[in-house]
């Protein structure tokens, strides 16, 4: 049997052990960031004019008391000259040292004369702390919109080679969706569903070896003039610190000391 002396540097062991290990590790959520933290929508189009980038922070309109914000709005981009591009946008977010998660929908019309090359990143930073492998889940919904004031025309497809969704992690990719896809067109106004698709589960479930500072999604598509593409999609993950060596050895010990005061 351990004394009392014993018990309390075991007890005082485990308490530094959860700060090495991770409070998820432990089964106790971590909070969320007091307030909701920005995120960054960066959107770049390439046709043949050349290639136009925006980097924009979207500061959410609210913030419930469980730290979930509120991001709604729109912004667009120029060329220098005119309007070649037009977004809008209305999502949720929230993250903290060891979740992040963002979900809604927007829609982006090419408002300029000629088809472009859209991609475009909506990213969440989270406040990860050392290293962590990851779990996460995603969704996404697509659609192509004509209205009547390009006589219904217009179409959307693939960027070559490239996925129309992909997630990433301060910078690493987790998975992707819609890798191959077929292009859509219409020649009257109205919408045509591109599909949907997910992985993951209802909860976060796919592994990766990373959950990093920050979560974004990325689209790749190309739009004709005038026409919208709209999505509807969701991005989650959680982070399970990877314990130090030590820190495994102080579970083992206390885990021990447990079972010979049981005894």
């Amino acid at each position: 049997m351990l004394s009392n002396g014993s018990s309390l540097r075991v007890s005082a062991a485990v308490v530094a052990c959860a700060s090495a290990v991770g409070l998820s590790t432990l089964g106790i959520a971590a909070p969320a960031l007091a307030d909701a933290p920005a995120m960054t929508l960066t959107v770049s189009a390439t046709g043949s004019g050349g290639s136009f980038g925006k980097n924009i922070q979207i500061d959410p309109s609210s913030t419930s008391p469980a730290g979930v914000g509120t991001y709604s709005g729109s912004v667009a981009g120029s060329n220098g000259t005119s309007s070649i591009w037009n977004c809008n946008y209305n999502f949720t977010g929230s993250s903290g040292a060891d979740f992040a998660n963002q979900s809604g929908s927007f829609s982006l019309t090419n408002s300029s004369n000629s088809a472009l090359s859209f991609a475009l990143t909506l990213a969440i930073p989270t406040q990860a702390m050392g290293p962590m492998t990851g779990r996460y889940n995603g969704s996404l919904s697509a659609a192509l919109v004509t209205s009547a004031a390009t006589g219904g025309v217009g179409s959307m497809s693939p960027v070559s080679g490239t996925p129309l969704w992909v997630a990433s992690t301060a910078g690493q990719q987790i998975n992707s969706l819609f890798n191959t896809w077929s292009g859509v067109s219409r020649s009257t106004p109205g919408v045509s569903f591109i599909g949907s698709q997910s992985f993951g589960g209802s909860q976060p479930s796919f592994p990766t070896g990373s959950f990093g500072s920050s979560l974004a999604m990325t689209f790749n598509f190309v739009l004709s003039a005038g026409a919208t593409a709209s999505f509807s999609t969701a991005l989650s993950g959680v982070g399970v610190p990877v314990p130090a060596p030590g820190a495994l050895a102080v579970l083992a010990v206390a885990g021990l000391g447990a079972r010979r005061r049981r005894r």
